[in-house]
């Protein structure tokens, strides 16, 4: 019978105790934390050989919406070649569980924030967070929602609708697509790599930012193709750069 486990919580480094599922029964795995801890100090927080892994989450399999709030640090949402949701949260030094993410299961939507409670403050570590969506469900997604002052990056999915509220950092898109894409920035570029058999529009709207792409810079509006996609950036003074990538197979 197929593993099915509705959220659950992974605890601490490299050992781990499996739970055995029993049907509509939500079971929670647990780690005990290593000593060592990995500071931010004197080294760069998005250096990934630094982090410390805290928890792992898995939702249920038929989750066909996401909602993201994330204060700061990495968000990863990628799809993969597996059949379960993977959600991985790392940061880099050991934290205590109020300072964890939390989750909240509404029916088809996944619903993660930042920590457990909304007045912890987390001024010496850098957080990641990973979602990682299988690919029977990487191209059926509703929508994907992401509220977060950090990079935001999108690989191999599509979406319905794909909305970004980012203040200053960067928002990648790589072989992603959607059909009503809302970017909104204060200064964060905004890069978009596509292949090279895919229609897509943009509309770019900047203050004192530009736009470069392979069709040429400086043109804040234009359709490739069909323009079946949309990528709908708003920003004050961030850029935005399309590159073109080969199909991906």
């Amino acid at each position: 019978m197929k593993l099915k486990v509705i959220c659950l919580s992974v605890f601490g480094v490299i050992f781990m105790s499996l739970v055995a599922l029993m049907s509509g029964v939500s079971e929670i795995v647990q780690q005990e934390a290593g000593d060592d801890i990995i500071h931010i100090d004197g080294i760069d927080p998005t250096d990934m050989s630094a982090y410390y892994s805290m928890a792992e989450y898995y939702p249920p399999d038929d989750i066909d919406t996401l909602n993201v709030n994330w204060v700061g640090g990495r968000v990863e949402i990628i799809g993969f070649n597996e059949d379960y949701y993977f959600v991985e949260e790392s940061a880099t030094k050991y934290l205590p569980e109020d300072k964890l993410l939390s989750y909240k299961c509404e029916g088809n939507v996944f619903n993660i924030f930042y920590v457990s409670s909304d007045d912890v403050v987390i001024d010496d570590a850098y957080k990641k967070l990973e979602i990682r969506i299988p690919k029977k469900m990487a191209e059926k997604l509703k929508a994907v929602n992401v509220n977060t002052n950090g990079e935001v990056v999108f690989k191999n999915f599509k979406a319905d609708s794909i909305k970004v509220n980012n203040i200053n950092s960067t928002v990648k898109f790589e072989n992603t697509y959607s059909k009503d894409a809302q970017i909104t920035t204060e200064a964060g570029t905004v890069y978009v790599n596509v292949e090279n058999t895919v229609g897509y529009s943009v509309d770019y709207k900047s203050k004192s930012g530009y736009l470069n792409s392979y069709v040429g810079s400086g043109k804040n509006h234009y359709i490739s193709g069909e323009g079946t996609y949309r990528y709908n950036v708003k920003t004050r003074s961030g850029n935005m750069i399309i590159a073109l990538s080969e199909a991906v197979n």
